[in-house]
């Protein structure tokens, strides 16, 4: 009876940067409320990256991006968790060719 193949180990890629990300937003959080001109700031950025994405041609393009990202990842779980569906055809070659000589052709004309 052969052995069980072994689970692959989880990869989690995708905490480290979660987590990164949410440190920031809460530094930043916590920047604003114990400073006034922190805070000034930050509501400033935010006014101006909002007025910024929401123009009409990057919100278009934005949401096609992350439209694009997300069938992406749904696809790559897809794939990581069926497989790719990589299929190898079996070719049979012809026998090889004959020694005959190749039948005479009427000219046209």
């Amino acid at each position: 009876m052969p052995a069980p193949e072994p689970t692959p180990p989880r990869s989690s890629g995708w905490l480290e940067p979660v987590l990164w990300t949410l440190a920031g937003v809460i530094a930043i959080v916590v920047a604003a409320c114990v400073n006034d001109t922190a805070r000034e700031i930050t509501l400033q950025g935010a006014a101006y990256l909002f007025a910024f994405v929401t123009t009409p041609f990057l919100l278009e393009t934005s949401a096609a991006f992350i439209g694009i990202c997300v069938v992406f990842a749904i696809n790559g779980r897809r794939i990581a968790k069926e497989g790719d569906g990589w299929v190898v055809m079996e070719v049979k070659k012809p026998d090889e060719a004959k020694n005959e000589p190749a039948e005479p052709q009427e000219k046209a004309g």
